[in-house]
């Protein structure tokens, strides 16, 4: 249940790592009033370390070992903003990017990864796992394709390298030729587990090297070793599992640190030398309990983090033994040996070290039991809708859990019908009004066009808020051919303490004036007020171009194209229950913050006749508008139509945006062919938009060579049917 005290601490968490994900658990199961939660990290998902190899040896499915930041921040209550961290302000308490404006916090906790200390050595390095897993495709279709035998070697003979060896091993070709090369096989584990590895690397065929690498370089074919021995050997692929270092923005924050960039802190897990600081995990150094990096010190570590973050941010001493971590000496480690038909794992502890079937089962069921504590999130629950009396709960609306963005619209047929009722508004000054994108007004030294949009959050974000918001305004400009020339803003923001407040209006405003500027679109001025929830509003201006583009020239026989796939209202509504899809938000997003202007310039150098941009009533609502004003039909293909990630699939599960249902009235208008089949992609034709692409029209002629040129400007436009008589409206 979120907390309905404005909240006055800014509580930064960096890093999507095994004890951040904790603290977002713990958080979700008990908040703290007055206190902002907010994860920044690099990635919209954060896979778990001891899966890896299963996935890599084919026991996994990739969504399988992976934890969605996004469901679980909102389950927690916390912000998530997915952006990478370039540098720590302490002085000014701030966190800088490389492509934002920089972020306060009150109380910042480090739990992000790490990597190899290559010092500009080829290959690949299996940390961050992230980059890794993105890699690896490639990487073993490479190894698949090959004519001849592939090498691959692993620099690293750690339980970490042993593992992935065998999972290579498992999932490549056989006759691929697989090294290990470490000065020590398993360094700080028992002799015994050494000579159980080394028999179970021979059994499958993986040389071992007890070698330290010295030097690496590219070759025509490959990669060239040096070894301390003075030998070298060749390899197709070189994978490094070696130590790892922290990012150098740690080592250059102040924070005290290890000859490896590490964050000293004391068994508080703070800072030894900034108490507004705390890291924990890899990007930890256990000062007076040095260990080697492993996860189950981050996995351990969180109870005590999440105890002194809530301690700290209240303002409280870290007192107690439950404030204190303690990094156990010695602990199980198991390394499955990647077998899919009989898997395997060591399992070894101090002296000790076996190999059976059994401990494939146990380290299999800590792994699943670990992952699926942040993967089965209870879905957000619907608004308790009041008690009411039957005649009176008739008229409730649907769904009380009610969408952000474009889909928090009034729908078309009551603002039609407000509209209706309003007195005229003609005057000889105005020569394009209501129901184009954009008005034109006449002026003294020509004319204007002018627009407003806006709408209430949808995102945690305020920075990517402000960008879409900025884009999603512009739209209505690009619309009519025009070029964007200033923009007003009306900022709402919800009541928190002055500090905080003042810094979400920076945020907000920093998204919107990027883009602006971009476009040659100053922020001229504007409003800012308090409110029960964050939103944005602009009013933009416009210079009209060669020719002003409306919805009422649409031309028989002309093509539909349209410039960007859709789905954000269905994936933004997902999230908002806890639903996720890998890829569906990023993708979602990245259409979000896309400008359409240079679409409009390609559409325009092929001349297209009539032009509207996709938001709140969907691609159907806007096409019938067109229809409408242009007295004309159209023929839709349906499989043309391109759909975000992940939209298909939350439309199939029943997920609607709330303006959605409105929406798709719209298809009353249009017969649908007996063979239209895919109940979710026609749904998906009255999803709102927001900071939709461009619907055009052009001549059947100038289609095909239209949407090559948007393609090859990387717009994935599609031409998705062409226009007929008036009686002729059909979806196919």
């Amino acid at each position: 249940m979120q907390s309905n005290t404005p909240v006055v601490r800014d509580l930064l968490l960096i890093g999507g790592g095994h004890s951040h994900v904790q603290v977002l658990k713990h958080f979700a199961m008990q908040q703290l009033p007055g206190v902002r939660l907010t994860l920044v990290c690099d990635a919209d998902v954060a896979p778990y370390s001891g899966m890896v190899p299963g996935y890599i040896a084919g026991h996994y499915a990739l969504d399988e070992i992976q934890i969605a930041m996004s469901p679980l921040c909102r389950a927690a209550g916390a912000r998530f903003v997915c952006a990478e961290v370039t540098a720590l302000d302490r002085h000014n308490k701030r966190v800088v990017f490389a492509d934002r404006p920089s972020m306060s916090y009150d109380l910042l906790s480090i739990n992000c990864g790490a990597r190899p200390d290559l010092k500009g050595l080829p290959g690949v390095a299996v940390k961050p796992l992230g980059e890794f897993l993105a890699h690896w495709p490639s990487l073993q279709s490479n190894i698949e394709q090959r004519s001849r035998p592939a090498s691959l070697t692993l620099v690293g003979a750690g339980a970490g390298g042993v593992e992935m060896a065998l999972a290579c091993r498992a999932s490549l070709p056989e006759h691929t030729v697989i090294n290990l090369i470490g000065p020590r096989l398993l360094p700080g584990l028992s002799k015994r587990a050494a000579i159980l590895t080394q028999q179970t690397l021979s059994s499958k065929r993986i040389d071992y090297v007890a070698q330290r690498v010295t030097a690496a370089v590219n070759t025509d074919s490959g990669f060239r070793l040096m070894l301390g021995n003075d030998a070298s050997t060749d390899t197709d692929h070189l994978l490094w599992v070696t130590d790892v270092r922290a990012p150098d923005w740690l080592a250059q924050s102040g924070l005290h640190c290890d000859d490896k960039g590490f964050v000293r802190v004391s068994r508080t897990l703070c800072s030894v030398n900034d108490s507004s600081v705390f890291a924990a995990g890899d990007a930890a150094h256990l000062t007076g309990q040095e260990r080697a990096k492993a996860g189950v010190y981050a996995v351990r570590a969180a109870p005590v983090l999440t105890r002194n973050l809530r301690l700290a941010a209240q303002g409280l001493p870290l007192s107690g033994r439950r404030s204190q971590f303690s990094a156990q000496r010695s602990f199980l480690t198991l390394i499955g040996t990647g077998d899919t038909t009989a898997p395997e794992a060591i399992a070894t502890k101090g002296p000790l070290a076996l190999k059976l079937p059994y401990f494939w089962r146990l380290k299999e069921r800590i792994d699943r039991r670990f992952i699926e504590r942040f993967q089965r999130l209870a879905q957000m629950q619907q608004p308790a809708q009041p008690h009411l009396a039957p005649a009176l709960a008739a008229d409730l609306p649907d769904d009380a859990m009610r969408c952000g963005g474009c889909g928090a619209k009034l729908a078309a047929d009551p603002l039609r019908r407000v509209l209706d009722r309003l007195p005229k508004q003609a005057a000889p000054h105005v020569t394009l009004g209501i129901g184009d994108d954009a008005a034109q007004v006449l002026h003294g030294s020509g004319s204007t066009l002018l627009s407003v949009d806006g709408f209430r959050a949808m995102i945690d974000d305020p920075y990517m808020l402000g960008r879409i918001c900025a884009h999603h305004s512009l739209n209505d400009l690009f619309a009519m051919g025009a070029q964007p020339s200033a923009a007003l803003a009306l900022a709402t923001i919800p009541l928190m303490a002055e500090a905080m407040m003042e810094e979400d209006l920076f945020q907000l405003l920093s998204g919107v004036v990027d883009v602006l500027n971009a476009h040659g679109a100053p922020l001229v001025g504007g409003h800012s007020a308090e409110g029960a929830e964050l939103s944005i509003g602009l009013t933009v201006t416009g210079v009209p171009g060669e020719r002003t583009l409306t919805k009422s020239t649409c031309r028989l026989d002309d093509a539909l194209i349209v410039t960007k796939p859709l789905g954000t209202g269905v994936i933004l509504a997902g999230a908002m229950r806890g639903f996720h899809q890998a890829d569906a938000i990023p993708a979602c997003l990245d259409a979000m913050n896309c400008s359409n202007a240079p679409a409009l310039e390609i559409l325009q150098r092929y001349r297209v006749s009539a032009l509207t941009d996709v938001t709140g009533f969907g691609l159907i609502g806007h096409l019938s508008e067109m229809l409408r004003a242009s007295d004309c039909g159209a023929e839709l293909q349906l499989a043309r139509v391109p759909m975000l990630p992940g939209a298909r699939s939350f439309a199939s599960l029943g997920v609607r945006s709330s303006i959605q249902s409105a929406n798709a009235l719209a298809l009353g208008d249009f017969n649908v062919a007996p063979s239209v089949t895919d109940s979710a992609a026609l749904a998906l034709l009255s999803d709102p938009q927001t900071s939709g692409g461009l619907l055009a029209c052009v001549t059947s002629e100038q289609a095909d060579a239209c949407v090559s040129a948007l393609h090859d400007a990387g717009i994935p436009a599609a031409n998705i049917g062409h226009i007929t008589l008036k009686e002729q409206r059909s979806i196919v």
